[in-house]
């Protein structure tokens, strides 16, 4: 059997969950490409040492630039499952010197090509090399529409190929992209293996943007479908699940999908970034329950991982939540920044985040809370232009128990608000000052203004007066308020202005009329409707909105 016959042949058993099919394929093979494959074979079927070994010896013995590229990206995914690895002669890394040689692979069959560069970028991903990840991504440029083309149909092994991009930017924090790829994955899936990787991926990245009832469904459907955790890519989607419940703060229920996926209490069915992510969750639900005990005994099994790079990050976070837990907070402060630098290092940016939460709860509690917060603040801000709202949510927990609050999301008017600063926003509405409003209150004028910038900030205005435009959106009038006195047409459109947040000159430009006129329709709109001032015009403007329709 030729190179590619061998590829489409092994890549159609995969995807069919059948590993033992596709090693069988590979039989008595000598060619040091199909070799490789039949590693790769072995890795899905969750033999990491056996894959390991036939990597190294693939890569041993190939001797043409196609093979010896996916050689060394086998040897790198086999590094992922083998915590001792096994690399062939000379050792090195073969990923680093897979992506220097790329060009070697100019002259290479496409889909060859394509498989191979999607093999090196899912090695880096299961290595936690995110950065090296991307650098193989942007070099494959857009897989190719009719890969390994099976009638008029191309392989549904490419769905697989298209999952770990979606993957990969998730894992990155990139969530809004990788909503978008996730949700292409989703509709190119034929077959239900496929699938059901591509609907777990959209649970990790649902997760992540801060949506519980899609996590939910997706986890409830999954669970009534997915099949054994047997094998690479079934372990995958439990573990995907889990992810998406943590980030929406399910962790009884993320960590029963993870113990379902580890099959033993050190997670032995798991490559070994997916093992420390594992223990690290399992100790975070031990941490919930304020457990001290069980959290270390976690933290136990996590420690043999300390030195693998792969491992470090995660596991240094997992230090720092349990001594957070035992009450040491220099030493938690010190794992944490330490996990801080190993994620950075290798483009980990969700972990980064989560490193970033827990170094701000040992500085709360080493009397810091306002560096805590403004750390917090500054991962906030990055987070969400990224789309991964879920940080916010961990970002607002961790706050409100040192008494801090994050600035409210630009945008989320009035849910954004505490009950204090929407008591606030309807006295700004209704005309009152600072002063005034303390009085009301019974608050400090400091205090005030600090509550009238989070409100400004909630509904994206730089006024008071614009306030008014926005506020009856979400509050609705009293149905026994007296609707407004009849004003005239031209009155009727400085109304509406004003209720738009527009200032005397903006209302002179739209209208083409002088500013001094606008000044005596805005005097008379205030004396027929018994208001004090522009925000209390704004708000009786939206009442009688709501009342003509």
């Amino acid at each position: 059997m030729g190179r590619m016959g061998a590829l489409r042949a092994v890549l159609r058993q995969l995807v069919q969950l059948d590993a033992a099919g596709a090693i069988a394929v590979c039989d008595r093979a000598t060619d040091p490409y199909i070799l490789a494959l039949r590693a790769f074979a072995e890795f899905f079927g969750q033999r990491f040492e056996t894959a390991a070994q036939s990597a190294a010896r693939a890569l041993d013995e190939a001797d043409d630039a196609e093979a010896v590229a996916l050689a060394r990206a086998m040897s790198g995914l086999a590094a992922a499952g083998w915590p001792r690895g096994l690399l062939p002669q000379g050792g090195g890394d073969p990923l680093a010197a897979a992506l220097e040689e790329l060009q070697l692979l100019a002259d290479v069959q496409r889909d060859s090509r394509a498989f191979i560069l999607y093999l090196c970028a899912e090695a880096a991903l299961a290595c936690g090399r995110l950065s090296l990840a991307s650098e193989f991504v942007a070099n494959s440029g857009e897989l190719p529409p009719d890969f390994l083309l099976e009638g008029d149909q191309r392989h549904p092994f490419a769905v697989l190929m298209q999952v770990m991009r979606a993957r990969l930017l998730g894992f990155q924090g990139r969530v809004t992209e990788g909503l978008a790829a996730g949700e292409a994955a989703v509709a190119s899936a034929k077959e239900p293996a496929s699938l059901l990787l591509a609907e777990a991926t959209m649970c990790l990245l649902l997760g992540e943007a801060s949506q519980p009832p899609s996590v939910r469904a997706i986890a409830d459907r999954l669970e009534a479908n997915l099949p054994r955790p047997d094998n690479y890519l079934s372990c995958g989607c439990y573990l995907l699940v889990a992810y998406g419940l943590i980030a929406t703060g399910d962790v009884a229920r993320s960590a029963r999908f993870l113990l379902a996926a580890g099959g033993t209490p050190d997670l032995e069915n798991l490559t070994i970034v997916d093992r420390a992510l594992g223990l690290e969750l399992l100790a975070a639900a031990a941490i919930a329950e304020n457990d001290l005990d069980a959290a270390e005994a976690w933290q136990e099994r996590a420690r043999p991982l300390l030195d693998n790079p792969i491992a470090a990050p995660t596991v240094q976070r997992l230090v720092s939540r349990v001594e957070l837990l035992a009450g040491r907070p220099e030493s938690a402060a010190d794992w944490a920044q330490r996990a801080i630098d190993s994620a950075v290092a290798t483009g980990r940016m969700v972990e980064t985040a989560e490193a970033e939460i827990v170094l701000s709860r040992a500085r709360a509690m080493l009397s810091a809370p306002e560096e805590a917060r403004e750390a917090l603040q500054a991962m906030v801000d990055a987070a969400m232009r990224a789309g991964r709202l879920a940080a916010r949510r961990s970002a607002a927990s961790e706050l409100r128990s040192i008494g801090r609050r994050l600035r409210p999301r630009p945008g989320s008017g009035w849910e954004g608000l505490s009950h204090r600063e929407r008591d606030v926003a309807l006295l700004v509405v209704e005309g009152f000052g600072n002063r005034a409003i303390a009085a009301e209150l019974h608050l400090s004028e400091h205090t005030v203004r600090a509550h009238v910038s989070r409100v400004l900030a909630a509904f994206g205005v730089a006024s008071r007066s614009a306030v008014g435009a926005h506020l009856p959106d979400a509050v609705s009038p009293d149905s026994n308020q007296e609707q407004p006195a009849a004003l005239t047409p031209r009155q009727d459109d400085v109304a509406d202005c004003i209720a738009r947040g527009m200032t005397n000159e903006q209302i002179s430009h739209e209208l083409g009329i002088s500013v001094k006129t606008v000044e005596k329709h805005v005097t008379e709109i205030l004396r027929r409707w018994h208001v004090a001032s522009r925000v209390g015009v704004a708000r009786k403007a939206h009442a009688r909105k709501r009342h003509l329709s």
